[in-house]
């Protein structure tokens, strides 16, 4: 409980995101066992938003593994297209993990950028669920760290060891919006950030080299990961 409260305080107070991302990594790795338990919901949380946290994730996990029903990789980007744009804040995860790049950007170059970013994630999020028989259950949900709660699913995959992911939501009216997801303890919005920072940092803070990064990386064949 301690380490908890540390944690907890060092992220409320952190003046910066970098500090609320390393104590984000912290709280991953002690909340991670407590998620993964199962049916041992947070029992200071109000059982209504249990249950509505609950929900939303296992309705992310059924669209999820539904992508591929139809048998076409067209359809199949258009049905993460829609769960992005009814359970993601893709805008305020691109302006996070495009950072200097975004706040160099103008109003043209962001929309260009928001484009990119949401076809990556899409090319991402069909790898992850590319392998046949992948299958996404929910296995708890934790109180608030800081304004975000944390939900987890576990990805089982034939023949390959499960992964749990770590859903970072939002409330959003009387539902949710994830704001990152982590797998096994790595924040894919962190990942991107460092990544794309390198790409704007080594091209003289070119936003052309950006965008170019990000659509050759969405145009990855879509094989199973």
């Amino acid at each position: 409980m301690a380490e908890v409260m540390l944690i907890m305080s060092f992220a409320n107070s952190a003046g910066s995101r970098h500090a609320h991302v390393l104590a984000r990594a912290f709280a991953l790795l002690l909340t991670a066992a407590c998620l993964i338990q199962g049916p041992a919901l947070a029992a200071d949380d109000s059982g209504s938003t249990q249950a509505s946290v609950r929900a939303f994730v296992e309705g992310i996990n059924k669209a999820s593994m539904n992508f591929f029903s139809s048998g076409t990789e067209e359809d199949a980007r258009e049905r993460v297209r829609a769960l992005l744009a009814t359970s993601f804040d893709v805008p305020t995860m691109a302006e996070y993990a495009l950072a200097r790049t975004w706040e160099k950007a103008n109003a043209e170059q962001r929309e260009e950028l928001l484009a990119a970013f949401r076809d990556e994630i899409i090319t991402a999020f069909l790898r992850r669920m590319r392998a046949p028989g992948t299958k996404l259950e929910f296995v708890g949900h934790r109180k608030p760290v800081g304004e975000e709660h944390l939900a987890a699913s576990r990805r089982t995959v034939p023949g390959k060891p499960d992964q749990i992911w770590i859903w970072w939501l939002k409330p959003d009216g009387a539902s949710w919006r994830v704001t990152d997801l982590s797998v096994d303890g790595h924040s894919a919005l962190s990942t991107q950030r460092q990544e794309y920072g390198s790409v704007f940092i080594d091209n003289d803070g070119s936003i052309d080299a950006v965008l170019k990064f990000m659509r050759t990386r969405a145009a990855r064949p879509i094989q199973p990961e």
